[in-house]
């Protein structure tokens, strides 16, 4: 099997890696897997794959960045990458092919997708002869995915001191709102409203309320809840608008 054609899956769901894992492996792949971003890079480095499937929302670093540090690493594209997640708009789809994904799989996806789609980014060669016959019959299911929640129905939680910005404004420079606005929104992060909210209690418009959250999460001043109150993936925020 050290010869075959190799597929990495970086999937933290158990469920999910051994369903793509057993629908490969049983077309003729050899399968290896890593269960966060920063494991799926360590492999691509010592296993060298011809094909990486990768998780969009993943612990840590989330799919996209992964694939645009791969994409640096190996500008020649050596390998092929299949991006592979619920966020499936055309927004979600457009960026990341732009961080240098080959194709974008929606989830949930078939066992013959899934092969379909590995065999199509990778050269004919490559291709295991027998996968199309052997796709069919009795597959594995995939788990059931949860919807995404609306990135506007989230609600940030504050995890400094209230009066932070009496004394610095993180946001200054970062964003196009005075240091007058930005207090107020700071200040109007009191974990109930949504973001659709606070633009509205505010009077800011969504993408200046957008950007300043962004700024916020990557200074690690807020957090992203859904209701009723649990604590969600930063990668659901969009990465721009």
């Amino acid at each position: 099997m050290r010869n075959a054609t190799t597929v990495l899956i970086i999937e933290d769901s158990a469920s999910v890696c051994m369903f793509m894992a057993q629908t490969l492996q049983k077309v003729g792949y050899r399968v290896i897997t890593a269960a966060d971003g920063h494991e799926g890079v360590t492999k691509v480095i010592q296993e060298r794959p011809h094909c990486v499937v990768l998780d969009v929302i993943l612990p840590g670093i989330n799919g996209f960045e992964v694939c645009r540090r791969l994409r640096i690493m190996d500008p020649q594209r050596s390998f092929a990458i299949i991006l592979a997640s619920i966020k499936n708009t055309a927004a979600d789809q457009s960026w990341g092919l732009r961080q240098g994904a080959d194709r974008y799989l929606p989830k949930p996806f078939t066992a013959e997708a899934l092969v379909q789609l590995v065999g199509d980014v990778l050269p004919e060669g490559l291709r295991p002869p027998a996968a199309p016959q052997q796709v069919t019959g009795n597959q594995p299911r995939p788990p059931a995915q949860k919807p995404l929640p609306d990135w506007r129905k989230l609600i940030p939680h504050r995890v400094e001191d209230a009066d932070l910005l009496t004394t610095s404004n993180p946001l200054s420079g970062s964003v196009a709102i005075s240091d007058k606005q930005a207090r107020h929104l700071y200040a109007a992060i009191d974990g109930r409203k949504n973001v659709e909210e606070l633009c509205k209690f505010t009077r800011l418009d969504m993408i200046e309320v957008y950007k300043a959250l962004q700024t916020l999460l990557a200074q690690h001043r807020i957090q992203l809840y859904t209701p009723p109150e649990l604590l969600t993936d930063t990668s659901l925020f969009p990465n721009d608008l």
